[in-house]
């Protein structure tokens, strides 16, 4: 999450020339996915002639273009939803038996922010500071800039204007998704790999556990994202040694692990999960479009009012690189007549932690705008901003005086800079407000083991075909993983407490805590043959996953900061389940993926249809995505309301 943008103001002229071509670049979408199939195409063609490519080398790609509605929005309305297009150029090369080269370089985006009309907005902008207890939350517009008014009239709106995801052209992070060569040994004793890619472990359908080389992309289409495209490939060197080839076999073998590999994975340059939060505070407004995760709630554990006159700026604190390498290590082995891996992972968190930075005091502004007129910002160092929201009589004690009903006139714990006293404005004064910095720290460590096992069930025969199911089961240990705490002691009153968003107002030491965390997949693989169904030609593949998630004394703990109003669960439960069926001689292809989120709530569903009627190159797809679940309640929640009915199409060549 890129932090301190400038905001993109947009005259009303802009805007209203914006909603009227919507439809024209709805055109426009269409005509870059023929221009680009075309041109990409012919290039890669011209190429080939060009080089006199042997016949070792390889070259291909793909053009895609989609084009959505979302529904269930917000509004309660129907409107465009993510409209995203790749472009991707591969190229493979194998100069002899032991040298591989691969490249594969993409371009990805969203039209979103151009197509929407303006209309598509959240009620997740900063919490409304007219009228105490302060939980109305101002609209957040997530594809135009918007101005925020006091009072705030019906319409006005907090935004951004989404364009951080329309192009993806980071080069070296968001173009390259592999520049690698492989060396493997002839005798097929041990292979190098080195360079930029993925390494996927594990083989959970909508969650991972053993799958944690790679951090996750979830900009675009969130957990619905493609496996091989969720995961952000990342420089590293790969190692893999086959024991037997090597003769140092028999050790194993005695100990009933046959075919024994080791592979050591070394990350130099580790990277995070990217995502992006809604965020409307105007320092550092950002819009994520479509799945971008909402602001959180700020609200007052204690009193449940929520926090006025609050902003929050995001900075990122993150690893460096060969100081802050990350090591994997994966033993794969057969045994009990199945497939086994024994895995070990030393890197970092790609998900943040969060901890208290300092703040600034705006002096003329109830919209934590620095830039508005005639408006004076005070930088605060982190005791201070400690001391004015938890000391006694400063902000959280003068917001539960208020829910208590015993605040006066003249409390303002601002009055002192020349603020406007909110419980007596006609005394004067300015309107002021604050922007907490907070740090989304990445430098934590994840050390994790586990293991994994995957059985074809010979002994069992189901159906009218006798099919056997394919048992398997993923578990990983995670020492000290790191989470925000929801209540804290108070900084200055002993025996006292701080719980909801003031116990984020904290430094590390306090704010974070380390847990040991389980988790266990249990999962059966499936080739049904339908009863009856005696035309059926091809069987319907279908998966069956049931996850549990236990964390050590998890009480008083945040799932995911900065939403420290959802709780980790003890036992955290999910259930998943695909299927993938082909119908019309497999022209027609069926793919489903449901989510349950068992604790919270939480469910999800993709529908896919592939139609395979016009030739290996062209696939038009039709998608369909549905999450429900409570507001802030895990990551389905989040994405409530970013339901969609997608048309894609893709030209592979």
């Amino acid at each position: 999450m890129a932090q301190s943008l400038s905001l993109d103001k947009m005259s009303p002229q802009s805007i209203g020339r914006k909603k009227r071509n919507g439809v024209t670049s709805l055109a426009f979408g269409v005509s870059f996915l023929a221009m680009m199939v075309g041109s990409t195409t012919a290039y890669a063609e011209t190429l080939a002639g060009l080089l006199d490519l042997p016949d070792d080398f390889w070259m291909g790609g793909r053009v895609t273009q989609g084009i959505s509605m979302g529904y269930d929005r917000y509004d309660d309305g129907v409107g465009f939803g993510p409209s995203q297009y790749t472009l991707q150029l591969q190229a493979e090369w194998t100069p002899n038996d032991s040298i591989t080269i691969v490249s594969d370089f993409w371009l990805r985006g969203d039209w979103f922010y151009r197509l929407d009309d303006g209309d598509t907005t959240q009620p997740t902008g900063l919490q409304d500071f007219t009228a105490p207890p302060f939980l109305n939350r101002n609209d957040f517009n997530l594809s135009q800039n918007g101005t925020l008014m006091f009072p705030s009239p019906s319409g006005s709106t907090f935004g951004d204007n989404g364009r951080r995801n329309e192009v993806l052209d980071d080069f070296e992070e968001d173009i390259i998704k592999e520049l690698s060569i492989r060396w493997a040994d002839p005798e097929g004793r041990a292979a190098l790999k080195v360079g930029k890619f993925q390494r996927g472990w594990g083989q959970a359908d909508g969650l991972r556990l053993l799958d944690i080389l790679n951090p996750q992309d979830l900009r675009q289409r969130g957990i619905f994202t493609d496996p091989d495209d969720l995961r952000l490939p990342v420089w590293s060197a790969a190692a893999t040694f086959n024991f037997e080839p090597l003769g140092i076999s028999a050790p194993f073998e005695a100990l009933g692990m046959d075919n024994a590999s080791l592979e050591v994975v070394y990350i130099p340059d580790n990277r995070h999960s990217e995502f992006v939060i809604n965020n409307p505070t105007p320092n550092d407004a950002e819009s994520g479009g479509y799945f971008g995760l909402p602001f959180p709630r700020l609200v007052d554990g204690q009193s449940g009012f929520g926090l006025p006159l609050l902003g929050v700026r995001l900075f990122e604190q993150e690893t460096k690189a060969f100081d802050d390498f990350e090591i994997g290590a994966r033993l794969k082995f057969d045994a009990l007549g199945g497939q086994m891996t024994i895995n070990g992972f030393y890197g970092y968190q790609d998900l943040p932690v969060t901890h208290l930075r300092g703040a600034t005091l705006h002096i003329g502004t109830f919209v934590n705008d620095p830039n508005a007129p005639g408006v004076v910002n005070v930088p605060l160092d982190g005791p201070t901003t400690l001391g004015a929201v938890h000391a006694p009589g400063q902000y959280v004690d003068f917001l539960q005086s208020l829910a208590a009903g015993t605040a006066a006139p003249g409390q303002f714990p601002l009055i002192p800079f020349g603020c406007l006293d909110i419980l007596n404005p006609a005394a004067g004064g300015a309107p002021c407000s604050v922007t907490a910095d907070v740090n989304l720290d990445y430098t934590q460590r994840q050390k994790t083991v586990g293991f994994s096992f995957t059985r074809d069930m010979t002994e069992i025969k189901l159906g009218r075909k006798n099919v056997s199911p394919v048992f398997r089961l993923e578990s990983t240990y995670e020492f000290d993983k790191p989470f925000n705490r929801t209540i804290i002691p108070d900084p200055f009153i002993p025996g006292q407490f701080a719980e909801g968003t003031p116990a984020l107002v904290a430094f590390e030491d306090v704010s974070v805590v380390e847990r040991d965390q389980i988790s266990v997949l249990f999962g059966v693989d499936f080739n049904l043959w339908v009863p009856f169904w005696e035309s059926q030609r091809s069987s319907i593949f279908i998966t069956t996953q049931f996850f549990n998630i236990y964390t050590e004394d998890s009480e008083g703990l945040t799932f995911q900061s900065p939403y420290v109003l959802t709780n980790v669960e003890k036992h955290q439960q999910f259930l998943t389940q695909t299927y993938s069926m082909g119908l019309l001689n497999d022209k027609l292809i069926l793919d489903g993926l449901a989510v349950w989120d068992i604790d919270k709530g939480g469910v999800a569903y993709r529908q896919r249809i592939d139609f395979a009627t016009f030739g290996p190159q062209w696939k038009p797809r039709i998608e369909i995505g549905h999450f429900s679940g409570n507001t802030e309640q895990g990551l389905l929640g989040s994405w409530r309301k970013s339901d969609y009915v997608e048309f894609s199409l893709t030209y592979q060549f």
